[in-house]
């Protein structure tokens, strides 16, 4: 049987996450003819860091996040470095630190980090295509966001 969803290289889904998945991208493809690329699964704290590097430099102030706490070191962090001229690899790490700190204190800025959310490449979606996905994903995932910087839905189980 032909799978309506494909990995970006380098993604790393969960057996039950990929299950949810193919049921999402089954879903989409009766609705929109077209398949889904999952371009990030679970996430080290390395590529958590590279991750929020591409949103803060982007212009993204982590608002969408529901710990503003934890969002607000981040930014504070990058803001810091940033300021100090930093290189992009030394920016990374400083949040990368951060992030470390975090979880240590048992605190997980996002899902990602704990095999319990995907991205969804949506740059190449019409808005038609956009509420496709989210009545496909509806009743699979828990929350689904459509976050800008960069473009993608963001699900979370």
């Amino acid at each position: 049987m032909t799978e309506h969803y494909t990995l970006k290289a380098g993604v790393i889904l969960d057996a039950a996450i990929e299950k949810k998945v193919k049921i999402i991208a089954d879903k989409y493809y009766e609705l929109a003819k077209k398949d889904i690329v999952v371009t990030s699964g679970t996430r080290t704290s390395s590529s958590q860091a590279s991750a929020m590097y591409g949103k803060l430099s982007g212009g993204d102030k982590l608002s969408v996040y529901k710990d503003q706490v934890s969002a607000k070191g981040i930014l504070d962090t990058y803001n810091t470095a940033v300021s100090s001229k930093k290189s992009k690899t030394d920016i990374v790490s400083e949040i990368q630190d951060k992030i470390d700190e975090q979880i240590k204190n048992s605190t997980f800025i996002s899902k990602h980090l704990k095999k319990g959310a995907i991205d969804i490449r949506s740059r190449d979606m019409t808005e038609s295509d956009k509420t496709n996905f989210k009545k496909a994903a509806s009743g699979t995932a828990i929350t689904i966001i459509l976050e800008t910087i960069p473009p993608h839905f963001h699900l979370q189980f």
